[in-house]
């Protein structure tokens, strides 16, 4: 872990690179409808218009190819970023095209509009946001024992048997303020390892440990939990437990939430 995540809305979202895309593809337009007629040199005019015109629309197209790849594809498909490109490219078109008239007026609706959506859109995705760490797929369960198999985010996966019905992720979470929370900041985490329960919620001597745990390292942990109040931004630094009942050939999806909760969920076809 390191301190990537403080910059994450600048580029694990699509709304960045979809506003700036809108920016230079109304600039583009702007320029493209400019007259070269009057000018000293036309034909000069014209050449350094048209290479303007390709510049920013070859800027837009890597922006848009960002907004799909840097975020992930799937997160470009909600519609409301077309309107949000669509509504900055017009904006952006009128305050180049007409800048004596309308140029600073509608620049700094532009900006308003922006800081608005992009609050909004971050607020969204700052509390309802999770990460997935691994995958737990249930091979088979017998009386008093189940056979798992673990696949750690990045990892290879890892064959597991192990005694009672249900199983848990041990996972250590440095949780931070809301405030962090909302500017991107995303839960950070140390997953240790797979432990497991009987029906009365016994523990069991089955636990498997990683050599390299996946996430933060145990100085880095170590410091969290040691120094945590004299740390700004961090509310708590602690172990979370969650279990769930194996069933047989179902796959689960564990979830280290933005508020530092963890979950177990089934995926598609699971139980």
């Amino acid at each position: 872990m390191d301190l990537l995540p403080l910059f994450a809305p600048l580029y694990s979202g699509p709304f960045l690179w979809v506003a700036l895309g809108g920016l230079f593809l109304g600039a583009a337009a702007s320029r493209a409808t400019r007259r070269t007629r009057t000018a000293r040199d036309p034909e000069r005019a014209r050449t350094r218009k048209w290479v303007l015109v390709c510049l920013w629309l070859s800027v837009a197209v890597i922006l848009g190819l960002a907004a799909v790849f840097v975020p992930g594809p799937s997160r470009i498909l909600n519609p409301s970023y077309a309107w949000i490109a669509g509504t900055v490219a017009a904006l952006a078109f009128i305050a180049f095209r007409f800048r004596k008239a309308a140029g600073i007026p509608v620049l700094v609706l532009l900006l308003a509009l922006a800081a608005v959506l992009g609050l909004f859109l971050q607020s969204v995705r700052a509390f309802t946001g999770e990460t997935e760490i691994a995958t737990v797929r249930v091979l088979s369960v017998q009386p008093g024992s189940m056979r798992l198999q673990l696949v750690p985010r990045g990892d290879e996966p890892v064959l597991l048997t192990m005694k009672g019905t249900s199983f848990a992720p041990i996972v250590r979470v440095v949780i931070f303020s809301d405030f962090l929370v909302f500017l991107g900041v995303r839960t950070w985490y140390r997953f240790e390892g797979m432990t497991s329960f009987d029906d009365s919620l016994r523990q069991q001597d089955t636990d498997f440990r990683f050599a390299r745990p996946p996430g933060l390292s145990e100085r880095v942990w170590k410091l969290f939990e040691t120094y945590e109040r004299w740390i700004p931004g961090v509310k708590t630094a602690q172990t979370e437990l969650v279990a769930k009942r194996a069933q047989e050939l179902s796959t689960f999806g564990i979830m280290v939430e933005n508020d530092g909760g963890v979950q177990i969920v089934a995926r598609q076809g699971g139980g």
